[in-house]
């Protein structure tokens, strides 16, 4: 293990009912709210009235803004930005998933200082100061409601960025999985993949191994393959939300452990950008995609993961790796190599049978040049990524995208 620092300063709120609080939380804040959202299912369940009338009972002052999309946009923040100025917002409350409280967390920094919001997220500048921001969850995948991570996509430049900022962590969250009932099969599955991946990446890096951090992100991932396909079944399970639900605030706010691999997050965002695909529906073409490529040059790391999480069977021996705290002895090539490929083709069919596609075809995208989607990867991150575990240069990340494609 690496030393580290960890310190979550968000208060979290978990449970049946839990935005209740939201007025005598958001009035120890500020007086003059604006609250952020995206779907029209915040008014149409009625959550928005709920809250607006706990703020009205505190006596706080509130506006909206609204319309806020997946892959949150700079031009989205900037107006946002005006907004809150305009109405002299002396606090946010972001109602809604990831998009939502990300643009929420831009929209913190980028009304209280004077530099251009861009130049925060290129790193050209740093912030002093942020709007207080407080959560309420309505979909679990990126744990945004926990860290201080945001992501905005520049419309103009055709960019993603992200962020962190611990001025930006939510002062609280409420989490209430009853909030979840209402999201549709599909953005459910996508942002289970998010969760997975956000253990996913964390479970190979090299430099953070060790027998817990392995455990918990194993947790993580498994509880998404046996909770997933239940709440589908049954979108009003209470228990099968909760436990998504606290998978993802888990999964991303550092409590599995620090740092990952994040390949696959970086080409994701390339897919987002370049088809407007949602972040998790990226996630679930390239981790597969990753593992089948990183088989061939990893293959005991890969069958140690294939065994941990997808219980591949090689005839009744077990698959040891080198990478594993209890590494006793390898496996022959051939139960190491059968291993790996039966765990991939696992995840593979769990994605599918859970509605999502597995690659770029099976989503009806056939004009693609991935040496192209390379070097744009390369152009956003550098001239290698995943160097946590095995660092991807262009070609190799022109071969994961041709893996992903399904070429």
């Amino acid at each position: 293990m690496q030393d580290f620092h960890f310190q979550i300063p968000t208060k979290i709120i978990f449970g049946r009912n839990a935005q209740a609080q939201a007025g005598k939380l958001t009035a120890a804040l500020g007086k003059r709210a604006l609250i952020l959202y995206g779907s029209p299912r915040i008014e149409k369940s009625g959550l928005l009235a709920e809250i607006t009338a706990l703020l009205d009972a505190e006596g706080i002052s509130w506006n909206t803004f609204c319309g806020i999309t997946e892959n949150p946009l700079l031009s989205t923040a900037e107006a946002a930005c005006q907004a809150a100025r305009e109405w002299q917002a002396d606090v946010l409350l972001a109602i809604g998933g990831g998009s939502v409280i990300d643009l929420a967390k831009a929209v913190s920094i980028g009304c209280a200082n004077d530099c251009s919001l861009w130049d925060y997220y290129e790193h050209q500048a740093v912030p002093d100061k942020a709007l207080p921001l407080g959560v309420i969850l309505t979909m679990a995948a990126t744990a945004s409601e926990a860290n201080c991570v945001s992501v905005l996509q520049n419309d103009t430049l055709g960019k993603k960025s992200a962020l962190r900022c611990a001025l930006t962590y939510p002062r609280f969250s409420l989490l209430n999985p009853e909030l979840t009932y209402t999201v549709p099969a599909r953005q459910t599955a996508m942002g289970a993949l998010d969760i997975f991946a956000h253990a996913f990446e964390r479970y190979f890096h090299l430099g953070q191994k060790g027998t817990l951090r392995r455990q918990l992100c194993t947790a993580v991932m498994k509880t998404v393959i046996e909770e997933l396909p239940r709440v589908l079944a049954h979108p009003q399970d209470y228990d099968g939300r909760a436990q998504l639900m606290w998978a993802a605030t888990m999964a991303h706010s550092d409590m599995i452990g620090f740092d990952g691999v994040y390949a696959c997050h970086a080409m994701s965002h390339i897919l987002t950008r370049e088809f407007g695909l949602a972040h998790g529906g990226g996630l679930a073409m390239l981790m597969p995609a990753w593992c089948r490529y990183m088989a061939e040059l990893c293959p005991e790391e890969i069958a140690y993961f294939a065994r941990d999480v997808w219980e591949a069977d090689v005839s009744g021996r077990d698959v040891r790796c080198q990478a594993s705290p209890d590494y006793a002895r390898a496996s022959s090539p051939d139960a190491v190599r059968r291993a790996a490929l039966e765990g991939i083709a696992r995840f593979a069919d769990f994605i599918r049978q859970n509605g999502l596609p597995v690659t770029l075809r099976e989503a009806g995208i056939t004009d693609f040049d991935c040496a192209r989607l390379a070097k744009l990867t390369a152009a956003a991150n550098g001239s290698t990524i995943g160097g946590s575990f095995q660092a991807l240069d262009l070609d190799g990340m022109a071969a994961v995208y041709e893996i992903a494609a399904g070429s």
